[in-house]
């Protein structure tokens, strides 16, 4: 008698050393779910969705975002000659057809820098062409060529662009002066002279100032350091926000875009007055536990729905804040949880309850 309850306690152990195992051997980091959803939402040789929802379109934004991010993994994409030559002749067909947006040749351009691929040299010179007149003699940049309304978007990305193609930029002393014209008395930076200040403008004036001047020529730093912290959500009752940054006034929830504008931008400036632990806790909040990926906040009940770009900013705050990036590096057992493992465990029980009765029947006889 004594040994038949030995061995069902032996057997109840196992089970209980079984069903534990399982989430450590088929658990994976928070960093390795992000890959896998970057990866989900690849369409080989030709780009990456915002987010895969079998009728997703190719997003020139997200595919630089999912670049950046699997070179930092040490990852490539499937078929790169093939994406290299698709991405080269999405920049083509802009100039072919007359239609440049600066953004999307931007993100355009980046993705081949990430790809390491020159391009073809008779198309450089037309971007070094058409980047050139849409500069303002007063300073800064204008959206097209046909257009004499110099912006801080359009600023931003032109100068951007020009590092891409490795090109000096001619009259750097008067495109300054002409971004430092768009300050404000709140310590923000406006569009243009005329315009209120805005997050990501003040987020560009920043970028610009660190990577071709510098930080010191900020009209009022600690106004702007108050400005930008102003957006900072502090009141840790609001569980659904704090730790984050609201992207304006009138916002209700922090969103990842806006945290990230606000950390970086911080992080030039002044890196102690970041809120570091619970930027990050909130944060990691929104990786969600059907996908790996990361989205924003919003209103209702409902599973959110994660998207490339929401965790491309999600994974540069992180690199900010923690750069060995080891709040993605703990194991996030939630994420893993799905029907196959419930299979498994229940397939675990059945045959440890098979041997308990096969056990106590031979004993019987």
């Amino acid at each position: 008698m004594k040994y038949k309850y030995r061995n069902i306690i032996t057997v109840f152990f196992l089970l209980l050393i079984t069903l534990n195992l399982v989430p450590s051997v088929l658990g994976k980091t928070r960093g390795s779910y992000l890959v896998s959803f970057i990866k989900n939402n690849e369409i080989e040789g030709i780009g990456f969705t915002n987010a895969n929802d079998g009728n997703a379109l190719i997003s020139y934004e997200a595919t630089a975002h999912a670049l950046e991010i699997l070179d930092d993994y040490g990852t490539n994409p499937h078929k790169i000659d093939t994406l290299q030559d698709n991405l080269e002749d999405k920049i083509r067909d802009m100039f072919s057809i007359n239609q440049v947006n600066l953004f999307d040749l931007y993100c355009l351009m980046k993705s081949l820098d990430i790809l390491e691929h020159e391009i073809d040299f008779n198309l450089r010179s037309e971007i070094y062409k058409y980047l050139n007149e849409t500069e303002q003699i007063e300073g800064g940049f204008s959206f097209s060529n046909s257009s004499s309304i110099a912006s801080l978007t359009s600023t931003y990305y032109v100068i951007q662009l020009y590092s891409l193609i490795n090109e000096p930029i001619d009259n750097l002393t008067v495109h300054k002066n002409w971004i430092l014209s768009c300050y404000n008395t709140d310590g923000g930076y406006g569009g243009n002279q005329s315009l209120s200040s805005n997050l990501l403008n003040t987020y560009f004036v920043v970028s610009l100032l660190d990577e071709f001047w510098n930080i010191t020529n900020l009209v009022d730093i600690n106004q702007t350091i108050s400005y930008i912290k102003s957006f900072y959500v502090n009141n840790s009752a609001d569980i659904d926000n704090y730790g984050g940054y609201l992207p304006d006034d009138s916002t209700q929830y922090a969103m990842l875009s806006s945290s990230y504008f606000c950390v970086k931008s911080l992080s030039l400036i002044d890196p102690g007055e970041i809120n570091k632990d619970s930027t990050i806790s909130w944060l990691l909040t929104l990786q969600n536990f059907e996908d790996g990926g990361f989205s924003d906040n919003t209103e209702g009940d409902n599973q959110k729905k994660s998207s490339v770009i929401a965790s491309y900013f999600a994974f540069k705050i992180l690199k900010i804040l923690n750069p060995s990036l080891s709040s993605l590096s703990n194991d996030i057992w939630m994420v893993e949880f799905n029907y196959w493992i419930l299979v498994i465990i229940l397939i675990c029980i059945v045959v440890v309850i098979g041997i308990i009765v096969f056990i106590w029947r031979k004993k019987r006889l």
